[in-house]
């Protein structure tokens, strides 16, 4: 048994290693009884001092008081007791957290901004039913346990008159422990505390760290021996660190006034008033100092100013560091501890690059995501972690990092994998960067960029005080230069118009953390009426005095604007029926047309979010608008003559030479590998011996990005670490062009490939439903005719074969019950959009090459692609997962009345279905073959899906769609805390009534005649449905 009585010799207390937080406590109080530790104000900035030995009697005493009410533990072989804690972070707030400890009990931190389901959540995770609260949120717990299935316990907080009673004499500290009974071996592996997330992207999650995990953090920040003072809840990582890493350091910390609001002049007056050497605080404190008199003098006064928390923009750090703030930032979690920091010499000014702690070094991986962007993976072993979510016992941030351009050891924070907004086109874009260098000009307090399922970004902002009196379009020219930065570090798709952003009245209280950070979710839940009326504007507008043009003379209004925007050196260049995506034109400058069209023109009608990209060229654009405004009825080629057209064009393709290239084994290539089907084929490619090399063909800058980008793909599947190094030394990524006619490749590569490939599997497509099909043709049906072209430019025996993987959307919009594996009978079969058109020319293009020359071309019709069979992997934001989800958040499932029938294929099995069925010669089947790639097995939603679900654990009421919806709509609105809500219009549109339709079935007689994976696949039983039921419980709710 470790000792659990202090030592009475000074040597030997300084030489002690604590194993708890209440041994380190004491073993302070032991050594230095009077050092100063704590300092609080008795009213307002009236600070008092509070000795080591004063905390320590404080909690003993507080720890007697709550023994009364629940009860201590008295061995380490007992199990852990959760108590939560709800309050302001004041004296009496700090003396508990110690006085819980002396009991042997775990602390639940409580956020005092979360909503009424978040702590019903949070006490139901952590099997928490005594809470101790400050009077003043009585009322707040009343209202959950009213609400709460199982008796809380609720406890009044201790107050002065308990633990510091008049007269009182301190108690040494040999006398203060209640842990006689505990092995400390054992306990410091025990939970300490559990602090929870923001609840920003859903309910809060909690996360536990143990003895030593907390006080390996702490240790980390005491690293100093100046005095502190801070501005931070307890209740956050941050805060309860920063004040055990004094007690760690033997420093003295002083904490803000809990009762006054946090305002520029109090904190100036506090920090003069206690000589702060180092401030502790996060970026919106910062911000508050910068703008107050006297503010930056007083930070500058300090040794060192440390934030954390939440990204700090440049320009505010810069101009703080040019006034001699020495500013420093910590980077940790309270999973993982703290694990970089940039503090560094003096004269070095990179104050916003961090670099890994000596001790960190050799547990951070840095995996690439993007350019030079880089996700925070923290090994298994590291002293402060408290939680992994990797099999190998590592740690996933989902944190992304800039490295530095010449120093590859400083990392500079990007943003969260989980800030990315996905456009309703399905393009992908992170907008923390555009967001900090908004935030950055003075006119701005606060604001987040949205788009979520939206054409394109916009932005809604929180006006600073200095804004007052300025009109919309003055604030929006005063913050003009700063959108056009943070532009410069976004994708084409994803920029922001000046007619996409809007502004609240300034002083409007936001949704926010305890950190001052906006909280996004509720961000855009609570001004989603003020989101759609941006859109309505910039979608509905029409310029009631606009210019009456003719055709020709809109046809010249539109060619000067494109001109510009392309910045085109040669105006020829776009001619009538040139296609504007081809020069390169993006989705801000299809929104930039759009709105010069709304403002200016004169169109009689209303023009459609997408009109840029139904109508992608001059001669198309302008004779829609000019038929809109005069009324005319439309005189175009109809679709089914340009897809006809597009056969035509892309069907002329050239013989089959027989050559004398014999290479030994197999030679593939793979396009779409940066995508999860694409990575699973490859993976799986790699892993026969008969295959000697995968070529994976990539839209990327350069060689090494083609290869870094196919890697992370990889990895981000959780396949990379299953391919052994051999096997990963078959992958060739090479940066490609498919609308050229050697696919961008140089000519050494590509006559590499004329020599050595048999097979080509094509899974790359751009997924985008707005555009018009005419959009896909260079990129996507000219680059599979030139593909095809290289098959059949084969200098082996015999032309290589080509794989399509076509998608069922190019056949759904039928009235049969079932689809049948061959060619589409009609256009019309394909759905009403460019995408599933692209698809449906490709697959005729295939049958006719296939009939024509002696390609051996197949067709590969995917259905409804599903997570993984081994880690269950379906991106829970998603419908069904969303669907799923409403079982926690409103505690029912949907239960149509007609059974909806569905087929879902794992992509695991789609990817080796695929490489099964690519792998056919010209001899198995006909040249032309059509092969449906879903799931033989219906999953019945009623009589498997939910069952499968129940007995996976999940606890739900089953109830008719249209009383689902309403439950639904009548729950809490805040994403934040209910995200099936943000698909509320989806739902209405599939449950508005209690009967559901199901989707045509997918023949695969032929599939699973061809492919062993898809004949012998499992249907989706009990088994899989738990697997993914784990995925959504443990890596998303």
């Amino acid at each position: 048994m470790a000792p659990s009585r202090i030592e009475n010799s000074a040597e030997s207390k300084a030489a002690s290693i604590a194993f708890t937080l209440d041994q380190l406590l004491r073993e302070k109080a032991a050594a230095n009884p009077n050092q100063q530790y704590l300092s609080y104000p008795r009213s307002g900035l009236d600070y008092v001092h509070y000795t080591l030995s004063d905390i320590d009697s404080f909690a003993y005493r507080a720890a007697k008081k709550y023994s009364k009410s629940t009860p201590a533990r008295s061995k380490s072989s007992q199990p852990t007791r959760v108590v939560a804690l709800l309050g302001a972070s004041n004296l009496d707030y700090l003396v508990s957290v110690y006085a819980l400890s002396k009991l042997g009990l775990t602390i639940l931190f409580l956020s005092t901004r979360i909503s009424d389901a978040a702590y019903k959540h949070l006490f139901q995770k952590t099997n928490c039913s005594d809470i101790i609260i400050q009077p003043a949120f009585e009322k707040t717990i009343n209202r959950v346990r009213d609400d709460y299935p199982l008796p809380l316990n609720v406890i009044k907080m201790v107050d002065s008159s308990i633990y510091n009673p008049s007269g009182a004499q301190n108690i040494p500290a040999e006398n203060t422990g209640f842990d006689h009974g505990f092995d400390h071996s054992l306990e410091t592996e025990k939970p300490l505390w559990i602090i929870h997330s923001s609840g920003s992207t859903g309910l809060p999650k909690p996360v536990a760290s143990t003895h030593r995990a907390a006080l390996s953090t702490a240790r980390l920040l005491s690293a100093t021996t100046l005095n502190a003072f801070i501005t931070l809840p307890l209740f956050h990582a941050y805060g309860v660190i920063s004040v055990t890493g004094a007690l760690s350091a033997g420093k003295t910390i002083a904490m803000f006034n809990a009762d006054l609001p946090v305002t520029g002049p109090s904190i100036v007056e506090s920090m003069t008033t206690l000589n702060t050497e180092l401030f502790y605080a996060v970026p919106y404190a910062l911000k508050l100092l910068a703008e107050t008199e006297g503010g930056v003098e007083a930070m500058a006064k300090c040794h060192r100013v440390v934030f954390g928390g939440a990204s700090c923009p440049d320009d505010l750090g810069d101009n703080l560091v040019s006034r001699g703030v020495n500013l420093v930032s910590y980077y940790g979690s309270t999973e993982n501890g703290i694990g970089l920091s940039s503090l560094r010499e003096e004269g070095d000014n990179e104050w916003n690059y961090l670099r890994p702690l000596p001790s960190f070094n050799k547990y951070s991986q840095w995996e690439h995501v993007t350019s030079n962007i880089y996700e925070l993976v923290i090994k298994g072993g590291w002293p402060s972690q408290s939680l992994t979510n990797r099999p190998d016992g590592s740690y996933e941030t989902h944190d992304l990092f800039l490295q530095h351009p010449t120093d590859p050891n400083k990392w500079k924070y990007y943003g969260r994998l989980d800030d990315t907004i996905v456009l309703s086109n399905g393009e992908k874009a992170n907008p923390v960067t555009l967001e900090l260098f908004v935030r950055e000009n003075p006119y701005i307090k606060e604001g987040l960029a949205f788009g979520a399922q939206r054409p394109h970004l916009g932005m809604l902002l929180v006006p600073s005080e200095k804004a007052a009196g300025l009109s919309r379009d003055e604030l929006v020219e005063k913050i003009w230069e700063s959108v056009e930065a943070g532009n410069e570090n976004m994708p084409g798709y994803a920029k922001i118009s000046k007619e996409m952003i809007g502004f609240l009245p300034p002083g409007v209280e936001y949704p926010r953390t305890d950190k001052g950070t906006a909280i996004r979710a509720a961000y855009y839940a609570k001004y989603a009426n003020e989101i759609d009326a941006l859109y309505d504007a910039f979608e509905n507008h029409a310029a009631q005095d606009g210019l009456e043009l003719s055709e020709e003379e809109t046809k010249q209004f539109i060619k000067k604007e494109l001109v510009k925007i392309l910045t085109l050196d040669d105006a020829s260049k776009l001619q009538d029926d040139t296609d504007f995506f081809s020069l390169g034109l993006d989705s801000l400058g299809a929104m930039q047309i759009q709105g010069k069209i709304v403002r200016e023109l004169k169109t009689g009608g209303k023009i459609g979010q997408n009109v840029v990209f139904e109508q992608p060229t001059l001669k198309k654009l302008a004779g829609y608008l000019h038929r809109l405004r005069t009324g005319e009825s439309e005189q175009v080629d109809s679709q089914s003559e340009l897809l006809q057209q597009l056969i035509e064009k892309y069907s002329d393709l050239p013989q089959h030479v027989p050559g004398n290239s014999k290479p030994d084994g197999d030679y593939i290539i793979v396009t779409g590998a940066t995508g999860s089907l694409g990575a699973h084929i490859v993976a799986q490619l790699v892993a026969k011996d008969t295959v000697r090399k995968v070529y994976c063909l990539v839209r990327a800058s350069s060689l090494e990005k083609a290869s870094e980008r196919t890697i992370q793909s990889l990895k981000d599947r959780h396949i990379y670490n299953t391919l052994t190094a051999s096997q990963l030394s078959k992958i060739a990524a090479f940066p490609s062009d498919f609308s050229q006619k050697t696919l961008g490749l140089s000519s050494e590569i590509y006559e590499e490939l004329l020599d050595n490939v048999n097979i080509v599997i094509h899974s790359a497509w751009s997924v985008n439903f707005n555009m018009d099909v005419t959009s896909f043709e260079a990129q996507h049906i000219g680059g599979s005719h030139n593909l095809m072209t290289l098959c059949l430019s084969s200098r082996r025996a015999t032309p290589a074969t080509f794989n399509f993987c076509s998608s069922i959307s190019s056949v759904l919009n039928t009235d049969s019950k079932t689809i049948a594996e061959a060619e589409p009978t009609t256009f019309e079969n394909a759905m009403p959009m460019g995408y599933a058109r692209s698809k449906l020319v490709t697959e005729k293009v295939c049958a006719i090459a296939a009939r024509n020359t002696t390609l051996p071309a197949r067709v590969l019709r995917i259905g409804q692609v599903v997570g993984d069979t081994i880690h269950g992997c379906w991106n829970a934001t998603e419908a069904i997962p969303l669907t799923i989800q409403s079982a926690l958040t409103i505690g029912c499932l949907p239960r149509p009345v007609t059974d909806e029938i569905v087929s879902w294929l794992p992509v695991d099995i789609v990817a080796s279905t695929i490489i099964d069925l690519s792998y056919l010669s010209a001899e198995d089947v006909a040249r032309d073959a059509f092969f449906n790639v879903s799931h033989p097995g219906l999953t019945s939603w009623n009589n498997d899906f939910l069952p499968g679900l129940r007995a996976a654990g999940l606890k739900f009421e089953e109830v008719t769609p249209t009383e689902w919806l309403k439950r639904l709509s009548e729950s809490n609105q805040d994403p934040a805390v209910n995200p099936p809500v943000k698909l509320l219009e989806f739902f209405g549109a599939k449950y508005g009534q209690d009967t559901v339709e199901s989707v045509p079935y997918s023949l695969t007689d032929k599939s699973q005649k061809y492919s062993t994976s898809l004949g012998q696949c499992k249907k989706v039983d009990e088994a899989l449905i738990g697997i993914f039921l784990k995925f959504w419980q443990e890596q998303c709710w």
